[in-house]
């Protein structure tokens, strides 16, 4: 078995691929909506076995103006997060997937639905298991003798390789797009000897020939948060979490105007009371009469926050991968059916205190 190897050559080589592409921060810069976008096309790859249309994205995203999906792409590819087809300006790869037919197939070993993709280079093909969580099996050749490579990866590590001698020629140059100008450097060899071979008839390239643990860390490290947005924009969950915190805080009020002068009483603070707890005690009185609001405002953000957690989302995922709600949305729907079962005693205090 065969993990990732941190190398310092992998090393050097993930710290120069992370600066040269430039993903991280161009996310950051996205838009919602292009974030939105671009995750989708990601997502559709293994769903579909190809990228979705402009139409299956206006669709899938609810942007109904055709042009503003051409203008969101035509950003995205600007960016190099993905690139489009001279003619039809449809998607034709999103790192790390190929439309068009590369050497370089994956198949998903445990997820029955998925259909084969196109990986766009070597280091793609062994990112996409890290990116999706998933095993997945790598069918490709060698670029000197057309020999057949195969490579299983189960659990994030290599179980199986044939033959065991395969190795990666890893390219560095890389100009405007990398899907076009470093990715087609970026091969598995059958062998070291075929890779320095092939090097010799290729003296302009630059690069190095790495083993598959080195490959697989560059792999790992450049696609294993790629489904994660980088944009810091709130998550629906993330917004259901502060509107439930909103409606505990007016349940909070709807009661306390109640409850507060009773608790007052009992420390003794009376109508000629003076100081601090007097004010406060009178500031409680004074709220009695906006109770109904504070119920009201209660269940409105409620409301809402039960909305963004249960909403069905456009963009399907993959079960199990990273970018999939299912599993991830227990604990934050847990806590909200638990905002909510404290919001309702306290705007029911009053009466099951006897006010």
């Amino acid at each position: 078995m065969i993990g990732p190897t941190a190398t310092e050559v992998a090393t050097q080589l993930l710290t120069e691929a992370t600066t040269t592409l430039g993903w991280k921060s161009s996310r950051a810069m996205l838009a919602p909506q292009e974030e939105a976008v671009l995750r989708y096309v990601m997502i559709q790859y293994p769903l579909r076995g190809r990228s979705p249309s402009r139409e299956e994205i206006g669709v899938a995203l609810s942007i109904g103006n055709p042009d503003e999906v051409q203008a969101t792409l035509g950003r995205l590819e600007k960016a190099d997060l993905l690139c489009l087809d001279p003619e039809s300006r449809e998607v034709c790869c999103a790192y790390p997937f190929s439309t068009e037919p590369t050497k370089h197939v994956v198949r998903f070993l445990d997820w029955p639905d998925a259909k084969p993709v196109y990986a766009l280079c070597a280091v793609d093909a062994l990112g996409v298991p890290f990116m999706f969580h998933r095993d997945v099996s790598v069918a490709s050749s060698c670029p000197h003798c057309a020999r057949p490579i195969t490579i299983k990866v189960r659990n994030g590590v290599i179980v199986d390789r044939t033959p065991a001698e395969t190795v990666v020629w890893r390219g560095t140059a890389c100009s405007e797009h990398a899907a076009t100008s470093l990715c087609p450097a970026v091969n598995f060899f059958c062998s070291w000897d075929h890779a320095a071979i092939w090097r010799q008839g290729h003296p302009h390239l630059t690069g190095s020939i790495l083993d598959l643990g080195e490959v697989l860390y560059l792999g790992k490290g450049l696609f294993e948060d790629h489904l994660v947005s980088s944009s810091g924009s709130q998550t629906p969950t993330d917004a259901a979490t502060l509107t439930s915190a909103g409606g505990l805080v007016a349940a909070l009020l709807a009661s306390i105007c109640c409850v507060g002068p009773l608790v007052f009483a009992a420390l003794g603070v009376g109508i000629g009371a003076a100081g601090f707890l007097a004010g406060t005690a009178g500031f409680l009185k004074a709220l009695l009469p906006y109770r109904p609001v504070f119920i009201g405002l209660t269940v409105l953000l409620l409301g809402i926050s039960f909305y963004l957690a249960y909403r069905k989302h456009g963009v399907t995922c993959a079960p199990g991968s990273r970018c999939a709600p299912s599993n991830s949305l227990w604990k934050p729907r847990a806590l909200l059916w638990i905002v909510a079962g404290i919001a309702l005693a306290l705007i029911l205090a009053p009466y099951w205190l006897g006010l």
